[in-house]
């Protein structure tokens, strides 16, 4: 487990453990999943591939079911710092949501 953001659909962005590893996410999920590594940003966000209900637009490509965003460096996920959590936090309240 790590600290991460849990963006569901319908609801504000919430600080929460997540899974440390894509097995262990597609495990929770109950689905493969995709990834976006940010540009500028050391954060990721992973996503079902069969997620239901939109959740947030990303450079407007519609993300659908839950979204969890982790920390991102040398390839692996990592917990997001307190800065990072602020941040992508804000970034993902918007729920027309441009992330």
């Amino acid at each position: 487990q790590m600290k991460g953001i849990l963006a569901e659909p319908g609801k504000a962005p919430v600080i929460a453990s997540l899974p440390d590893s894509l097995w262990a996410i597609e495990n929770r999920l109950g689905t493969p999943c995709e990834m976006i590594v940010l540009p500028r940003t050391p954060a990721v966000l992973v996503y079902a591939i069969y997620g239901k209900g939109l959740n947030r637009t990303y450079r407007g490509q519609p993300i659908y079911g839950t979204i969890l965003c982790y920390g991102w460096r040398n390839n692996r996920f990592q917990p997001l710092n307190k800065d990072l959590q602020a941040e992508m936090l804000d970034r993902l309240k918007e729920l027309e949501g441009r992330v």
